[in-house]
């Protein structure tokens, strides 16, 4: 079953699905001060079609996807300023793509982005990407937090901005054979926090700006391994 939602202006949507396979969402939405509320509750279940992700074009969007069971998907894009996006995951081998601020739509730049992320479960993979090759992504702000075993976790931030802010990302991981990839390019105050338990993890960060730049990683648990790049 597919939904397929297309809007000039959103104020409030909110959508709950529960015990169907292969129910797809889609939103193709354009306006500003939106806010989106999903549920979804089964197997197989998707928001954004595959190879057509949903879309949200204009500025202040607050987004809540929640999604519980086995193999679903999100595939969503932001554009424009004040992105509140929160995506919570319960179950295995689900795949969440978010990109916030890439270039297309009527708001390339994003500035004063928040994304956060709960996934509880097994082979995961999470993916978000925040500026693409937008011309200004300001104030970003990702929290992702992975509680379970062989789940991918992929945070690029890039930007052509000359003179913009913070860009901070806080990663928690608990469980074993997780994979970690972190990577912030542009003239930007990138701060990284990562805290690794678990056995058999491995961690990628990748840091280059001409601004200050920091990493911190705690790990607790054996046979993990981390590797730390910071570039001006």
């Amino acid at each position: 079953m597919r939904t397929r939602l297309t809007v000039a202006s959103l104020a409030l949507l909110t959508m709950a699905t529960s015990a169907y396979a292969d129910n797809v969402i889609y939103i193709d939405q354009t306006g500003s001060s939106a806010t989106i509320n999903i549920n979804q509750d089964g197997t197989s279940n998707r928001v954004g079609a595959s190879g057509d992700a949903s879309v949200s074009d204009g500025a202040t969007t607050t987004m809540d996807i929640d999604q519980v069971g086995t193999s679903n998907a999100l595939d969503y894009n932001i554009f424009g300023d004040n992105a509140n996006i929160t995506s919570n995951i319960t179950g295995n081998s689900s795949d969440i793509d978010i990109e916030v601020g890439t270039t297309g739509g009527s708001n390339g730049g994003s500035d004063d982005v928040n994304i956060t992320i709960n996934a509880s479960g097994n082979t995961n993979t999470v993916s978000t990407t925040v500026g693409g090759t937008a011309s200004g992504v300001d104030d970003v702000d990702i929290d992702v937090d992975i509680s379970g075993g062989s789940n991918s976790v992929t945070i690029t931030e890039e930007s052509t901005a000359t003179s913009i802010t913070d860009k901070i990302t806080d990663v928690d991981l608990t469980g074993d054979s997780n994979t970690v990839t972190i990577s912030k390019s542009g003239a930007s105050q990138h701060d990284t926090t990562l805290n690794m338990t678990g056995s058999s993890n491995t961690a990628s960060i990748t840091q280059s700006g001409a601004e200050d730049s920091t990493v911190n990683v705690t790990t607790d648990g054996s046979s993990s391994s981390v590797t730390i790049t910071v570039t001006d």
